[in-house]
């Protein structure tokens, strides 16, 4: 009897190439590493090792906008989807589902104008009143979506389970009839919260990104990397168990 070789080495390996040969893995990955050389730029002191880090993490963080140039156009594409297919939510919750996926569209359209100033190819003195209008959108966004989720979480969605019938397969059509018996439906949460809490957490880590951009919200550096590792861990991982 041939036995196959063992792979237990191997597969994790195999896993890791699996993920970030994908484009939302490797952005993932690639933000995990950003967040941490945040965290150890402003932990370390070392004063040369915390300026590479930081570096590091800008140069990572101009690195990933590439991934995203394109991005807006699956927005406003959702957007049009929405306005035109009637939602099976409520018309609140269908309202800012559309305002989230506006918000984040313009967000991710206006950033691209930036690319050149962050590249160092085109210096503009525009650029920061236009990434503060940007971050503003990208606030809101994260800020309904955190209401969408706490919505479900509250009142989860709730849905009539079929009906069965138990008439048997064989006999007359009378016969079935009097067999057959309909259950009467009963109902039932078709939506788990924990995926709405995961999505709370990870937006509302993400939501010190532009929050203290803006100035809205008052956190330190170290505070928002620590934010960063924890968002991108839970959403990479969603993201692994989608691709294996």
């Amino acid at each position: 009897m041939v036995q196959a070789p063992a792979q237990s080495g191997i597969f994790p390996l195999k896993q890791l190439s699996t993920f970030t040969s994908q484009t939302a893995g490797l952005e993932k990955t690639l933000r995990l590493i950003q967040a941490s050389a945040q965290v150890v730029g402003f932990t370390s002191d070392d004063k040369t090792l915390a300026a590479q880090c930081l570096a590091a993490r800008d140069q990572l963080a101009l690195g990933r906008r590439y991934f995203r140039l394109l991005d807006f156009y699956p927005c406003f594409e959702r957007v049009h989807g929405l306005m035109n297919s009637p939602s099976s939510s409520g018309t609140l919750l269908s309202v800012m589902e559309l305002a989230q996926w506006t918000f984040l569209g313009l967000y991710l359209f206006l950033e691209n104008f930036t690319i050149l100033h962050d590249m160092n190819v085109a210096r503009v003195d525009w650029y920061r009143p236009l990434m503060l209008e940007a971050n503003k959108f990208w606030f809101y966004a994260l800020v309904l979506s955190i209401v969408r989720s706490a919505w479900e979480v509250l009142f989860p969605t709730v849905v009539a389970i079929p009906a069965k019938s138990s008439g048997s397969g064989s006999g007359s059509s009378k016969e079935k009839n009097a067999k057959t018996k309909t259950k009467p439906q009963q109902p039932t949460s078709t939506s788990p919260r924990w995926p709405f809490v995961k999505r709370i957490i990870i937006d509302a880590c993400d939501l010190t990104l532009p929050g203290s951009f803006i100035g809205w919200v008052p956190a330190t550096g170290l505070q928002i990397g620590l934010a960063m590792v924890l968002s991108t861990v839970l959403a990479g991982h969603n993201v692994w168990l989608a691709q294996q």
